[in-house]
């Protein structure tokens, strides 16, 4: 993971306490930073938090190199049918569903209740929300440093290929050019799909196919890899023993 400063802390600090009280609204933000993705990020696990906490039930989780990090539902349980049809990452648009309650006790409550998560462990809420706010905070800050880097001229050599984004600050927000890494994901199988995750919440983001090699442009961030299709079937799987830094080696290769 890139290097920050104390300054740079300061101010993802700030940024994860604003998001994850839902206060992103005039959050000033520097002229090329880009949060959106991490603002989605924080208001999907606030949500789920707000469900498991009726449920009385923990987070799923998983070990990311030496850190036991929380785990979106949808990667957990699987996206069934009642995740478009409750739509839990909407801003708790689940709770006016009229069959929510009956769905949630005779469906999820069992199954988180007990931990039936395959493949996955979990975290107490409380655990799991200082691990998200902390880990995030670092990707931020990561971010902020390499993006600093950039503008100034005093890092470009880190980029492989930079290229520069059209992306939203924030969600509805406006458009900013920021700096992105050209990055290739090779895998043992072809015709796979590669998806990413910032390495701080496991859920995932559509990153390119088919494999093998398929490449796209990530922003600055430390992620991790998945991949679904052919043998691995509609449900991602990941490869959590390898964490890409970027700035950094323009490269990746995935066991599946």
């Amino acid at each position: 993971m890139a290097d920050y400063s104390p300054n740079d802390a300061e101010y993802a600090t700030h940024i994860m306490e604003r998001l994850i009280n839902r206060e992103a609204a005039g959050l000033d933000l520097e002229q090329d930073l880009v949060v959106s993705d991490v603002e989605s990020d924080t208001t999907t696990f606030s949500n789920e938090l707000d469900l498991l906490a009726e449920l009385d039930a923990n987070v799923p989780a998983v070990r990311i190199a030496d850190e036991t990090v929380p785990v979106s539902l949808e990667t957990a349980i699987g996206q069934s049918r009642l995740f478009p049809l409750f739509g839990f990452s909407d801003a708790r648009a689940w709770r006016s569903h009229p069959f929510f309650h009956e769905a949630v006790y005779y469906y999820l409550r069992p199954m988180l209740r007990e931990g039936k998560f395959d493949g996955f462990t979990s975290l107490n809420r409380k655990e799991a929300r200082t691990t998200f706010m902390r880990r995030a905070t670092d990707f931020v800050a990561t971010r902020i440093s390499a993006v600093r880097g950039y503008r100034n001229n005093e890092s470009r050599q880190a980029w492989h290929r930079p290229s520069l984004l059209n992306l939203r600050q924030l969600i509805g927000g406006r458009q900013v050019a920021t700096p992105g890494c050209h990055f290739t994901v090779s895998t043992n199988s072809s015709g796979l799909r590669v998806f990413w995750s910032g390495a701080y919440y496991v859920t995932p983001n559509n990153f390119n196919h088919p494999t093998t090699p398929t490449s796209s442009v990530l922003q600055s961030g430390t992620y991790i890899f998945g991949v679904d299709g052919g043998a691995y079937g509609n449900k991602v799987s990941w490869d959590f023993n390898l964490v890409v830094s970027l700035p950094g080696l323009p490269y990746a290769h995935l066991n599946f």
